[in-house]
């Protein structure tokens, strides 16, 4: 096994699954964690949401359980990396375009199962060596009708520079909330940087609060109404599904962008 990445609750590393011979990505639960009971319904919770989900668009669970140690899950590893990276190098608007409308695929699966992401950012979008998107790292998901508090009232789950107006009130966020950060990805895959940028938690908070949005570039115009509408600062003026979204891009596929 190689070490590839460690957060606050769990270590990642690259693995060999015996039974096929195919690299994994393997997810551990931190050893000092073992015995919290949040970090293991966490844990519980992130493999029970995806492995049920059968679709070209969400990663792949393959195994989840726990040792007398730690606590695991098994999943596939995208050979190649994640939105950040190809962020970093730049998109055309045509390869933009591609990517976004698998994303609200993407994302109109993982609703239409019940969940919200809550932390849907580039780096938790992923490429396999076909050059398929997918979307990973459920770490902090719910579903829609949860009941079970695992994080106290009040308190901020996900990205500041991909939350909604929402979360950032620690108000509930529902579904809606992921397609205001999908709308910020947006704006990143069109322009370069995010819509709004902030060297603070509480610069960053009060532009998704209160700032108006930058307008797209000349050459994205096409992606405006879009682009505004996933960013609108109440809910209900969103569009009410990512399979809206989906729709509305394959009309402008229709109207040859």
């Amino acid at each position: 096994m190689r070490l590839i990445g460690q957060g606050a609750m769990s270590r990642v590393y690259l693995a060999e699954r015996v039974a096929t011979n195919e690299t994994v990505v393997l997810k551990l639960l931190d050893g000092t964690l073992a015995n919290d009971e949040e970090s293991i319904q966490r844990l519980i919770r992130e493999a029970s949401l995806v492995s049920g989900i059968k679709s070209p668009y969400v990663v792949k669970i393959f195994e989840q359980g726990f040792t007398n140690k730690y606590g695991f899950i098994a999943m596939e590893f995208f050979a190649k990396g994640d939105m950040k990276q190809r962020l970093e190098q730049g998109l055309s608007i045509k390869a933009a375009f591609i990517h976004f409308l698998h994303l609200m695929r993407g994302l109109d699966v993982v609703h239409k199962a019940g969940i919200v992401h809550r932390d849907l950012k580039p780096a938790n979008i992923m490429f396999r060596t076909n050059d398929e998107l997918a979307i990973a790292d459920f770490g902090i998901s719910k579903r829609m009708d949860a009941t079970t508090q695992l994080t106290q009232v009040g308190s901020l789950l996900g990205t500041p520079a991909y939350m909604s107006p929402e979360q950032i009130s620690a108000q509930p966020a529902d579904h809606r909330a992921d397609l205001y950060s999908a709308g910020v990805i947006l704006h990143e895959m069109l322009v370069g940087r995010r819509p709004f940028i902030a060297d603070s938690f509480t610069g960053i908070a009060m532009q998704h609060l209160n700032s108006p949005l930058p307008p797209l570039p000349e050459e994205a115009k096409a992606f405006e109404s879009i682009y505004q509408r996933l960013l609108a600062k109440e809910p209900e003026d969103r569009y009410q599904s990512a399979e809206q979204v989906v729709n509305t891009l394959m009309t402008m596929i229709k109207r040859r962008i």
